[in-house]
């Protein structure tokens, strides 16, 4: 191989490497405390290498001057965030989603310290989360994750990421889709914990003797867990929109890039 061929396919290579290793580090699954680091970079250097393989056909244009290369190293590493980001929006919606349920089942006080994350979570929004990650790979959903980022290289060549002010509106969106995701997923509960709150304000009125407060909170509790195991047949055709949802908004990002 050529000189020249050798150093342009690692100068490819690397911002290959440099967008999906930043990637890797806010994904889901890949940003836990308890994965190696090693294995980020060395899963990021595969699929690096997998997408040059399968995508770069023809000599790409890079920047010939190192500043300029240097700029473009540090525009990969925003948009590898900016993808990783985009993919840990859904899956914080789903996690939202289940705090909204700790909130009004009365779970919201019991959080616990979740070592992965390094910080509090919730009894339903960690179950909730945990339950989208198995469903997201069971149902093959991060098959179509991986080939969206792979047809990153066709929509963003490497060193030809461009950032405008037309991206800010797509951002402010997905914040907003974020809050209406987990606002639909928790809704089905939420409406059946409203009704046992009303039914609890009416049994204290028309029984005042009666302490609604210490028999209202198990009460919810069950309540919701009994609805939870009635809707969870019917979560996953959900969670499969949700994922589809990932690919399009991936999609989406990249056209405005």
């Amino acid at each position: 191989m050529p000189l020249t061929h050798f150093l342009a396919f690692w100068s490819i290579y690397f911002l290959l490497f440099i967008r999906f290793t930043t990637l890797m580090v806010v994904l889901p699954f890949f940003n836990w405390r308890g994965t190696p680091a090693l294995t980020k970079i060395g899963f990021a250097g595969l699929f690096a290498y997998l997408v040059y393989l399968a995508n770069i056909k023809t000599p790409l244009t890079l920047p010939g001057h190192f500043f300029s290369y240097v700029l473009a190293v540090l525009a990969e590493v925003i948009f590898g965030l900016a993808l990783g980001y985009l993919v840990q929006l859904i899956f914080a919606a789903v996690r939202m989603a289940g705090q909204y349920l700790d909130l009004q089942a009365g779970f919201a006080m019991s959080s616990v310290f979740d070592p992965m994350f390094a910080g509090q979570v919730t009894i339903y929004g960690q179950f909730y989360y945990l339950l989208t990650l198995a469903v997201f790979f069971v149902t093959n959903a991060h098959h179509h994750l991986f080939l969206a980022l792979s047809r990153s290289v066709a929509l963003v060549p490497p060193g030809g990421i461009v950032f405008h002010v037309n991206l800010i509106p797509p951002f402010i969106e997905f914040f907003a889709q974020m809050a209406q995701i987990a606002l639909q997923l928790a809704a089905p509960i939420l409406a059946i914990l409203f009704f046992c709150d009303l039914a609890l304000g009416l049994i204290a009125k028309t029984v005042p003797q009666l302490h609604v407060f210490l028999v209202g909170l198990p009460l919810k509790v069950g309540v919701a867990l009994f609805s939870i195991y009635l809707i969870l047949p019917y979560l996953v055709p959900v969670l499969e929109n949700v994922f589809a949802q990932i690919q399009e908004n991936l999609m989406i990002l990249m056209r405005l890039f």
